[in-house]
């Protein structure tokens, strides 16, 4: 499982707790805005569609008025010709927009007719209803513009009729504002155009029964249509709603194209995004500034557990939070300093127990040493082995005791090394054949080798030599009795001398070879009797060589055997003077 830093978990909390507000805000804000507008947008176009219905209701009941006045003068009424002439003239002065306007009899025959061309007296039967006051659906006239019949009746001696041009509706629709390219346009009952911006459209007698919102106002003439969304002839998407024109039998229909419709609340939404934004962004910093004051503490506390785990007691605390993190820190130290006085006492037992232990094992040995001289009589072959037997763990002991010494004398800095130059070959040999009887006595095969032109290397040769000791003692430790084998090669590698110990053994589980170094730790086996020694040896020998200015490490797979490598400076100048001539004590060389 990938890792993630506290700081990463407080940002992502930040982040979700700053923007799932936020956006639920935006979003109801949104919503409410987008239903605001569109109540905004169909209150404004049918105030405006309402404004163009109005003139043209009212222009059509002025037009109805001034005839209904002419039709009541006494000249009309008594059906005196030149009196009706004369009326008609005075109604088509009255109002520009009448083209014509005539009296007619009960059967719809003209008596006087009266053009913007002059008076007509030629007689032409009209299909008009002359007892009821009406004005007629629009139709078009011979110039292609719309045009309405107004009939007012004249008692029972027929009505009287105008011709009333819907011409000055273009004008009106130029008049008309909706927006900054919003239209307002006329239809009749069927969707033909009667008053357009463009007037050749008119003329062209365009049809937009096609359009939604003219479908919607043709299946409910009376009523007001709600807002249409389509894209219109030429594409463009609008927004547009219907208002009718009842006594023009019409509707007034006003758009407006959606981008400029929503332009306002796509302004409030990058508004709104541009805080969000901002607002998460400085919420983050803010998180991030909290996150750094915490880890700060953190990383301390992390830092101090990781020396003391490394072996390192003397650690200091300097939290200065004043929370929960400085009683932390105070405990942290408070339990660093019981381990450290813990640790204190221990090495202090150990000092004790070990310098103890070591006059009386220097005894055993020098008595052990005397007896298997002979000088205190000829022992058996039987006596012999067992005295051999007892000085070899003495020995062994007396490492292990030496062991503890030395380890404790590398951590505080007080173990002194006596330098000097010497040949890697001889010392190499010399601690190959000191195993070479366990060995012998094992069965197993102990294999020297090393390159003729090695330089000299300064160091503490009885403590290096301790060092090999320790690798070759552990490598025939844990090799098979009969089989086992161990290698002792020794190469030149820049300006290093690397010194290998190689066995065909167990072998070490990838888990433990990176603590193997560690103090009293110990590769656990299948079979307990094969934990041995106290888990200092290689704690020594990584000590040592880390204080001659070089480095161990080791290379090891389960039943494959292990390869111990510990590396150190060669002194520059000449080879060192080569020992014996054999380069291999038992078996073939590497």
């Amino acid at each position: 499982m990938s890792r993630r830093s506290l700081a990463f978990r407080l940002l992502c909390l930040s982040a979700a707790a700053a923007a799932l507000p936020a956006l639920v805000v935006a979003v109801l804000l949104s919503s409410i805005s987008s239903r605001a507008l569109e109540a905004s947008i169909q209150q404004t176009q049918m105030e405006v569609a309402q404004r163009v219905a109005d003139e043209v209701n009212g222009e059509l009941r002025y037009a109805q008025g001034l005839l209904a006045f002419a039709a009541r003068t006494p000249g009309v009424v008594s059906g005196n010709s030149l009196e009706t002439q004369r009326a008609l003239q005075n109604l088509m002065r009255s109002l520009p927009s009448l083209q014509e306007a005539m009296s007619v009899t009960d059967a719809g025959e003209e008596r006087v007719k009266v053009t913007r061309r002059g008076p007509s007296t030629r007689l032409i039967r009209r299909s008009v209803n002359t007892r009821e006051r009406s004005i007629g659906a629009p139709f078009f006239s011979g110039n292609r513009l719309p045009t309405v019949l107004i009939t007012e009746p004249i008692g029972r001696r027929g009505a009287l009729v105008t011709k009333m041009s819907f011409s000055s509706l273009g004008a009106l629709m130029q008049k008309t504002r909706v927006g900054q390219r919003g239209t307002a346009f006329v239809v009749n009952s069927r969707g033909a155009l009667l008053a357009h911006v463009e007037e050749e459209r008119v003329r062209a007698h365009t049809n937009l029964a096609s359009a939604p919102v003219v479908q919607e106002w043709l299946s409910h003439l009376s009523e007001p249509t709600g807002l249409h969304e389509y894209a219109d002839e030429i594409g463009v998407p609008v927004i547009a709603m219907a208002y009718p024109i009842p006594l023009l039998q019409s509707a007034v229909v006003v758009q407006q194209p959606k981008e400029d419709v929503y332009a306002p609340l796509k302004q409030m939404r990058n508004q709104l995004i541009a805080w969000t934004a901002l607002w998460v962004g400085l919420f983050m910093a803010l998180t991030v500034l909290i996150a750094w004051r915490i880890q700060q503490p953190l990383r301390q506390l992390q830092s101090a557990a990781e020396d003391i785990a490394g072996g390192k007691m003397d650690v200091t605390l300097n939290i200065q939070t004043h929370d929960e993190l400085e009683d932390l820190g105070r405990a942290f130290s408070r339990m660093a300093g019981s381990l450290r006085q813990l640790e204190g006492m221990r090495r202090d037992l150990i000092n004790m127990i070990v310098h103890d232990l070591k006059s009386p094992l220097s005894s055993i040995m020098v008595s052990m040493d005397y007896l298997l001289t002979g000088q205190t009589g000829s022992l058996s072959g039987e006596q012999r082995k067992f005295l051999s037997l007892g000085h070899r763990s003495a020995n062994e002991m007396f490492m292990l005791i030496q062991n503890l010494l030395d380890v404790a004398r590398l951590e505080e800095g007080k173990l002194s090394l006596n330098k000097e130059s010497f040949d890697p070959r001889a010392w190499a040999e010399e601690s190959v054949l000191s195993f070479q009887p366990v060995a012998d006595a094992g069965k197993k095969k102990l294999h020297f080798s090393a390159r003729e032109d090695l330089p000299s290397v300064e160091g503490d040769r009885a403590l290096l030599g301790r060092v090999l000791g320790n690798l070759l003692s552990n490598a025939l430790r844990h090799t098979p009795l009969g089989s086992g084998e161990v290698f002792v090669t020794l190469s030149r590698r820049g300006d290093q001398l690397a010194v290998e110990v190689r066995d065909n053994g167990q072998g070490i589980p990838q888990e433990y070879q990176t603590r193997i170094f560690e103090k009293f730790v110990q590769v656990e086996r299948k079979r307990a009797h094969l934990r041995t020694g106290t888990g200092l040896g290689l704690t020594f020998c990584k000590m040592a060589v880390e204080a001659h200015g070089g480095r161990i490490f080791v290379y090891s797979a389960p039943e494959e055997g292990s390869t111990f490598t510990f590396l150190l400076p060669l002194t520059a100048g000449e080879p060192a003077p080569s020992s014996s001539t054999a380069a291999v004590l038992t078996g073939s060389p590497q």
